[in-house]
């Protein structure tokens, strides 16, 4: 999303340059006299101008360029103290009260939003249309349609392609028949009521075969006339595929790149392995294949119909099993509730559509956040089943955020979600505060010169490993949080730890119990009386090193600054 940023003064620019974070994302230093010229400038380029400044200036400044809110960019402001966003123009169809909300969370501000649904937590059809890239038909009947929604609450939908839809927002309801639907979801003509809406989701491919050398003024012919023939609609295109021979073909690449899609390269293995009865073809002659429309076509879903041939091109089509656009995000939850969130992963959580996790960290997190979209929680151990749940979730094109405890880099889902996920979907890592960190709060600067952090389950790895680590932590003499004692030999568990710790010179053990969680304790014992009583699954225990040194209440490490040694010296004599 191309994003100019406009400012006036020193103060704005800095804060445009925080706000500014992606390669197109641009700052754009107005000087007097010329902020017309820069505005007519970026206008056609851009898809969102905002402007750190008054309202006004946002609104005197855009005025003479608006023309139509599906096509203009999104005009916001963000007020020159970096206290409030507010989307002007745009906030729906344009993707500005999204972007809004992206960069109230970079700076910490208060977003304003003033459009009646989004300030009832309501997803109108055209915002529901943007954020999910798909065409909205019948926008005279939008306002009556929104009307709706804030006055009932809800909205009924139908659609003809069920398989293909990802969850909707909780108050999209579904209508027996399309009749009583005040929003329609299909990628095929309909004659609309007055008081319905269309959306058109992208779930058509279309499998193309050329001869040499074909124009792509001919192609966008011919493709057009079969998507009439089969009653779809040009806007419906997710996709055109052809073979390894078309690779190169000029034409083809120019259509999709003229409607914005990708051009797929189907494998010949891939086309030899279909099972069907497609129309006989010269490819079969030429190429060795059953043909290349329908086959093409019909390696992305089931297949709509015979192929279309005209001038030398053919053309057929596919409904696509599952939506694209699926991404699975790694979530490091942190070890309590919601406050240990990080700013990216509040808006990692605001943009899924689907959220998957152990249940005590989705009970962790406040209700309010997990709203309108599906939450499936799973027990204890079932760490495999919920990354496969997730990752297929994301196959179906949604949003995911699979929830990890802590970090999920750290005795966490990361790893295993990352293979699981690679070659199917995009998947990313979202950090969060570790256990160890919220425990070094409760008591004090433990580990300034290091730490040292260590899981006590033997379930996924022999405890000769488990033991051979202990002994090289205690080693180090640096503080050491052991995570994960498990129920099973914990008392046997725990007496290595005694033994190997106590021979290393550490003298204490603090029992951290809900780090980071209502209720959270500390307490110490002397390292020779640690046992397995009071000690469970939500207790890290914490063994502060050589350099630590009690402080009243407070475990401070010391890293050797001046001040230190003579605070030292003075406490010795």
């Amino acid at each position: 999303m191309t994003t100019a940023f406009f400012c006036f003064s020193d103060p704005g620019e800095a804060l445009a340059g925080r706000l500014a974070e992606g390669p197109d994302e641009r700052v754009v230093r107005v000087a007097p006299g010329t902020l017309s010229e820069s505005v007519a400038r970026w206008w056609p380029a851009a898809d969102a101008l905002v402007f750190v400044s008054s309202l006004g200036v946002a609104v005197r400044a855009a005025a003479p360029h608006l023309r139509d809110k599906e096509t203009d960019p999104a005009v916001l402001v963000v007020t020159e103290d970096g206290s409030t966003v507010l989307p002007v123009t745009g906030a729906h169809l344009g993707g500005g009260r999204d972007l809004a909300e992206r960069l109230a969370g970079r700076i910490c501000a208060s977003l304003l939003l003033t459009t009646r649904s989004d300030r009832a937590g309501l997803t109108a059809p055209d915002l529901l249309a943007s954020r999910r890239g798909w065409k909205l038909l019948g926008r005279e009947a939008l306002p009556g349609v929104n009307r709706a929604l804030i006055e009932e609450g809800a909205l009924a939908w139908w659609t003809d392609v069920p398989a293909f839809l990802p969850p909707l927002p909780e108050e999209y309801r579904p209508a027996p028949s399309s009749g009583e639907a005040s929003v329609i979801l299909s990628p095929y003509r309909r004659d609309l009521a007055p008081r319905q809406v269309q959306l058109v989701p992208r779930c058509v491919a279309a499998g193309m075969g050329c001869r040499r050398g074909t124009d792509t003024d001919t192609l966008r012919r011919v493709l057009f006339r079969a998507l009439e023939s089969e009653g779809l609609l040009a806007e419906s295109l997710a996709e055109i595929r052809t073979v390894e021979e078309k690779r190169d073909e000029p034409g083809l690449a120019a259509l999709a790149g003229d409607l914005g899609i990708p051009l797929v390269i189907v494998d010949r293995e891939e086309i030899l392995s279909l099972d069907g009865d497609f129309t006989p073809s010269a490819a079969s002659r030429h190429l060795g294949l059953p043909g290349v429309a329908e086959p093409c076509a019909a390696s992305a879903g089931y297949l709509l119909g015979r192929r279309t041939a005209s001038d030398g091109v053919t053309a057929a089509f596919s409904l696509l099993p599952h939506p694209g656009g699926g991404k699975l995000t790694v979530l490091g939850t942190g070890p309590g509730d919601g406050k240990y969130l990080t700013l990216e992963g509040r808006q990692a959580l605001r943009e899924a559509d689907a959220v998957v996790g152990y249940r005590l960290y989705a009970d962790l997190l406040p209700p309010a956040w997990l709203r309108g979209k599906t939450v499936e929680t799973y027990s204890m151990g079932e760490e495999e089943k919920r990354v496969e749940r997730a990752v297929s979730l994301a196959e179906e094109g949604n949003r995911v955020v699979l929830l990890s405890g802590g970090d999920p880099v750290l005795f966490g889902l990361a790893a295993l979600a990352l293979r699981t996920a690679r070659g199917r979907v995009p998947a990313s890592v979202v950090p969060g505060v570790t256990a160890a960190q919220a425990a070094g709060l409760m008591t004090g600067a433990p580990y300034v010169n290091g730490l040292v952090l260590l899981s006590l389950s033997d379930y996924l790895q022999p405890w000769e490993n488990v033991r051979q680590a202990l002994e090289g932590a205690a080693r180090s003499g640096l503080t050491a949080a052991l995570y994960n004692p498990v129920k099973r030999d914990l008392e046997e568990k725990l007496a290595a730890v005694r033994q190997i710790f106590g021979a290393a010179g550490y003298g204490e053990v603090h029992l951290v119990r809900d780090a980071g969680r209502p209720g959270a304790s500390v307490r110490r014992l002397p390292l020779e009386d640690l046992s397995a009583e009071g000690v469970d699954m939500r207790t890290l225990l914490l063994l502060p090193g050589s350099s630590v040194e009690r402080v009243g209440d407070l475990l401070l490490d010391r890293r050797g600054y001046r001040a230190e040694r003579a605070g030292k010296r003075g406490a010795d004599s």
